[in-house]
């Protein structure tokens, strides 16, 4: 047997390293399917929904073993009490949110209109381009939603074009609580227009759009209020959607606030508060 084992070290040696390799991979497995509740009053759900019933609140440092996973929310089972439901992991994982709200659970599209190739409308010079500023101002918006601790998904964040036809994939995928699509408007004729407006079709989006519609009424433009058309990216869509047209960018006027980081910025902080009052009704 030592004559063996003497003859046998390089064997010996290679077994030990599959041996703990296979004892590193299970533990990280494990380590994967461990959570600790960072802010407190995490909502425990039946379902993976926010509109689910709240079995309980967990408290902030609860340990959780992940048992399935499903378009972000995780099934959990609470290690001290063995209760089991829903939880939403960008919440529950969130490192810097105290307590969360409806909003932390709800997850918004946010759909930068055109991009890439597709300008969009563009300014009477021709100088300025409508993809540009429905990219900085949707970008804008995701950072003072996340704040909130919602979940925040892009149809784009850079300057790409995507087919209409894709843009609800994102909110039907992940059965989004609101899409909101970023425009500015053109008249066609130098300065005869201005205001902003906003659009929905699908009746289960009135409310969202009415909630935005008020919000956006302490913008510096006027609000020329809300319709319902049939525009492809809120039509197509089961879920709540809206399209936003924030200014005219052939108004000299509207253009000096379309490109304005502070009107951008007022923006986003309208749509949250509009966001926050829909859902805390919905």
């Amino acid at each position: 047997m030592i004559d063996w084992i003497k003859n046998n070290k390089i064997g010996l040696s290679v077994l030990g390293l599959i041996t703990l390799t296979t004892f590193l991979l299970v533990l990280s497995l494990s380590q994967q399917n461990q959570l600790t509740t960072r802010p407190d009053d995490v909502p425990l759900r039946k379902g993976p929904s926010r509109t689910s019933k709240k079995i309980l609140a967990l408290k902030s440092g609860t340990k959780l073993t992940v048992l399935k996973r499903q378009n972000g929310w995780w099934y959990v089972k609470d290690s001290k009490d063995d209760q089991e439901g829903w939880v939403a992991s960008w919440v529950a994982n969130n490192t810097f949110l105290k307590k969360p709200t409806a909003l932390s659970e709800a997850t918004i599209v946010l759909d930068p209109g055109h991009g890439g190739s597709d300008t969009g409308a563009m300014s009477y010079n021709n100088k300025y381009y409508e993809k540009t500023y429905t990219l900085k101002t949707a970008l804008a918006t995701r950072k003072e939603l996340e704040k909130t601790g919602a979940r925040v998904l892009m149809t784009r964040s850079t300057d790409v074009i995507v087919p209409l036809l894709y843009i609800p994939r994102t909110a039907e995928k992940y059965q989004a609580d609101a899409q909101i699509s970023f425009h500015f408007d053109a008249s066609g004729t130098h300065n005869s227009a201005s205001g902003i407006s906003q659009y929905y079709y699908n009746s289960n989006s009135l409310g969202l759009v009415q909630s935005l519609s008020k919000s956006l009424n302490n913008l510096p433009l006027q609000n020329r209020g809300y319709d319902s058309i049939p525009y492809l990216v809120i039509k197509d869509v089961t879920r709540p959607a809206v399209l936003l047209e924030l200014g005219f960018i052939d108004s000299d006027k509207d253009l000096n606030y379309i490109k304005s980081t502070s009107y951008q910025e007022k923006i986003a902080k309208d749509i949250t508060n509009g966001l926050y009052n829909y859902i805390q009704t919905n």
